[in-house]
């Protein structure tokens, strides 16, 4: 079983605290976070593989080699003492081989939604392409007419911006 290990200095001697890796950590990882082929398989062997992955994915951003060395070994020696990314961090950074239409951004908001029908629905269809590459996202509906409201180009009253949130959630 994989231990999280924090060392700290006390009196000239090193003293390790093991935090042992609960049997339902393990479980969700596996579920959510151990990386798997498109066949199912596992492609991060353990926990610590996943560490290794996420470590180098984050420090791979660096413009040096020396860099790249430094924040690997900084992100691996958090990873194992605890530190938790968010989710589609830990999920899909370094996964671009296995997952590549995927996102390391837990949560988005959508952009200004205008008040037509073409936008309302042409923000549903990002909003899905958004939630497909496993993001989260949040809409701002005040620029929408309230409900009953009259629409010249319908001849019609609006039934305001409840029904159209209502088809943003059907869609998610």
């Amino acid at each position: 079983m994989l231990k999280a290990v924090d060392t700290a200095k006390n009196s000239n001697t090193e003293v390790e605290k093991e935090i042992p890796i609960q049997p339902v950590s393990l479980d969700i990882w596996d579920k959510k976070y151990r990386l798997k082929s498109k066949q199912g398989e596992n492609v991060d062997q353990d926990m610590d593989a996943s560490y290794l992955r996420v470590a180098r994915a984050l420090a791979d951003v660096e413009t040096t080699e020396e860099k790249r060395a430094e924040w690997h070994e900084k992100f691996l020696w958090a990873l194992r003492r605890g530190a938790i990314p968010a989710g589609r961090i830990t999920s899909n950074a370094g996964a671009l081989e296995h997952k590549p239409a995927t996102s390391t951004i837990n949560c988005t908001v959508s952009g200004v939604i205008s008040d037509s029908m073409d936008d309302i629905l042409g923000k549903v269809h990002e909003a899905g392409l958004t939630l497909k590459a496993g993001c989260g996202i949040g809409y701002e509906f005040s620029t929408l007419r309230p409900k009953g409201a009259f629409v010249a180009g319908a001849g019609a009253y609006t039934s305001g911006p409840l029904s159209f949130m209502d088809i943003y959630d059907k869609m998610c």
